[in-house]
């Protein structure tokens, strides 16, 4: 039987936010995504470990611009590439996951 919570309640656990464990799931979760995506797999490996400025990108990984620009707003927001003007670099994250192609 679930305990009847009252609205105080129910609110301090809404503003809480994700626990530890939770916010751990949320980043393994993006990581599969990432990785199971064979466009953003040749997109991190493009880039690589020194950056490359967006136009090689596309022509490297083979997909028009405006299907790589996605894939690069899906990395970007899960935090494993930023762009700076017209160079595209991989963050930490960014590393770890090709480091794992």
């Amino acid at each position: 039987m679930v305990p009847d919570i009252d609205d105080d309640e129910l609110e301090d656990m809404m503003m809480r936010g994700p626990t530890a464990r939770e916010a751990k799931m949320g980043d393994h979760d993006m990581m599969f995504k990432a990785l199971g995506n064979p466009v953003r797999r040749r997109i991190i490996v493009s880039i690589g470990a020194f950056g490359k400025a967006l136009p090689d990108v596309v022509k490297e990984v083979g997909a028009d611009r405006s299907q790589v620009d996605y894939h690069l707003d899906f990395l970007r927001k899960g935090g494993y590439a930023t762009v700076e003007g017209d160079m595209v670099r991989l963050t930490d994250k960014g590393l770890g996951l090709l480091s794992n192609i």
